[in-house]
């Protein structure tokens, strides 16, 4: 997309509808908007705001991208990171109204992940897919028996904890499949070639089958290489960051110990056959009908309930009411706890990840989705040929995270998704300002306070949460930081704007 004039200004706008992104990027020569982007539009399952409904985010968003004398609104780009509720539930088109059927879009950005012709692609999504279908077997069943492992232990010491400890648990499930679109008790859908489907994918496959058709269709990005110049306007670099084309996608959580790379290390191991117990527990793949037995074993490996009943020596030592409270048919699914996290990471590091540069100031805002350890990781092995003048420069991930001045801030601010070293530690800009998509009370640990303290202090207070009630960007606006100088605070008041509906920063 050339143009005379290079792009000065960029007005970023995140909306105050819950748990979820919904960002609207607008591009600027001087007074004039000439581009823009849309990043994302979704909510954790099952909420909504009553000071901010979804339908005057839609709105707002067709009052600002209806040009002049038009009946539609126009859109550049638009960007779906990645295949999470919270990122691309509004596009779905049955379970909310078909909200974005008449925007024009330009074009769709998607990651490598999403690409049909990618066979890598192709066995990541089937796999993930599974996995999705397989946990929420696993919720399913944890829930039908619930009642169960409560009666166990009930008149145990600690029994009342253990009963509040499941109970507990299984609400985790529950809020790890409405990642997907999925509850515990929706059953599980099949499309016509027997495949699983789940609601995200509904989502997305609208917003690439549907969406993309008005404009030149969808762009599939690999990491390591930049936005052709001609689909963006000039003075604008956008630099795909990720998710990463190879081994990397799989670390989704922090090393142990000193190496660990960001502020909180969890370990988790790999479960790949877990997947395929709960599948055969939950149904038949060619039919979709309920299984009879699962395991997470092999075939031949333990003995069969009903049969061991009828055995005496298992009649006595097991099936005896004063050891009800041994029993552990069902503890392998415990296990889910622990899978929902790996599930939960490796679909965030599909996560597409862009830098977008202001090319006359070297300005960089940082949109990378929910991309966790591993993806970070990778960014540092891509390297990029920038041409400046009659120079061509190298181009690192080092340079770009040295000159973010607006990062938005990874999976809500959990404890996992900001690496330390290698990421929020090399963003050392003086104008440094973060922006975070969240809600009050949605997730255990998010907001992480460790991190936020750490944003509060690289970004000198300039910390803007879209609807915690604890933290709200009107507190922000109205209150000096006592890092900020005068000629800081006054600077950054200039660019924020703070409404009931959106808060919007402005890049210069």
């Amino acid at each position: 997309m050339a143009n005379e004039k290079s792009v000065d200004s960029v007005k970023v706008r995140m909306y105050r509808h819950g748990f979820g992104d919904c960002f609207l990027l607008s591009f600027y020569q001087a007074e004039n908007r000439v581009f823009t982007m849309l990043i994302d539009c979704g909510i954790k399952l099952n909420t909504k705001s009553e000071k901010v409904p979804i339908t005057d985010v839609i709105a707002d968003l067709k009052a600002t991208l209806t040009p002049p004398g038009k009946k539609f609104p126009v859109l550049d780009v638009l960007v779906a990171t990645h295949e999470h509720w919270d990122h691309i539930a509004y596009f779905h088109p049955t379970k909310f109204p078909d909200f974005f059927a008449d925007f024009k879009i330009g074009q769709v950005w998607l990651a490598w992940t999403e690409d049909p012709e990618d066979k890598e692609a192709a066995t990541i999504n089937s796999r993930l897919r599974d996995g999705a279908a397989a946990l929420q077997v696993a919720s399913m069943q944890l829930a039908k028996t619930e009642g169960e492992e409560v009666a166990k232990v009930a008149g145990l010491y600690m029994g009342d904890q253990a009963a509040k400890a499941r109970a507990d648990f299984n609400v985790s499930l529950n809020n790890v499949l409405g990642f997907y679109g999925l509850k515990s008790d929706s059953g599980i859908t099949y499309k016509k070639d027997g495949k699983i489907s789940v609601e995200t994918e509904v989502a997305m496959t609208n917003i690439s089958d549907k969406l993309s058709q008005s404009g030149d269709g969808v762009k599939y990005f690999l990491p390591g290489t930049k936005v052709d110049g001609r689909s963006i306007p000039s003075g604008v670099n956008i630099y795909v960051l990720g998710p990463p084309k190879k081994g990397m996608i799989n670390k989704s959580t922090p090393s142990k110990g000193a190496s660990k790379e960001t502020y909180l290390g969890i370990d988790n191991s790999g479960l790949t056959s877990f997947v395929d117990g709960l599948l055969h527990l939950g149904m038949d793949k060619a039919g979709g009908s309920p299984g009879s037995q699962a395991s997470p074993f092999g075939e031949g490996v333990g003995i069969d309930p009903e049969a061991a009943k009828s055995d005496p020596y298992f009649k006595h030592t097991y099936f005896s009411p004063s050891e009800k409270h041994r029993t552990i048919e069902n503890n392998w699914l415990d296990i889910a706890g622990q899978f929902a996290l790996q599930l939960d990471g490796a679909i965030n590091n599909t996560s597409l990840v862009l830098a977008i540069e202001l090319a006359d100031t070297g300005k960089v805002l940082l949109f990378p989705g929910d991309a966790q350890v591993g993806s970070w990781m990778s960014w540092h092995d891509c390297e990029w040929k920038v041409k400046r003048g009659s120079k061509t420069e190298t181009v690192t991930a080092t340079d770009l995270l040295e000159n973010t001045v607006l990062y938005k801030v990874s999976h809500h601010g959990s404890h996992n998704a900001t690496v330390k070293d290698k990421g929020l530690e090399l963003m050392t800009h003086p104008e440094l300002v973060a922006m975070i998509p969240e809600k009050e009370n949605s997730y255990s640990g998010i907001l992480y306070e460790p991190l936020l303290d750490r944003l509060n202090e690289l970004c000198k207070g300039r910390v803007l949460i879209s609807a915690d009630a604890k933290y709200p960007p009107e507190k922000v606006e109205l209150n000096k930081p006592k890092q900020l100088s005068a000629a800081e605070w006054k600077e950054f008041k200039s660019k924020l704007v703070v409404k009931e509906l959106y808060v919007e920063y402005t890049i210069r």
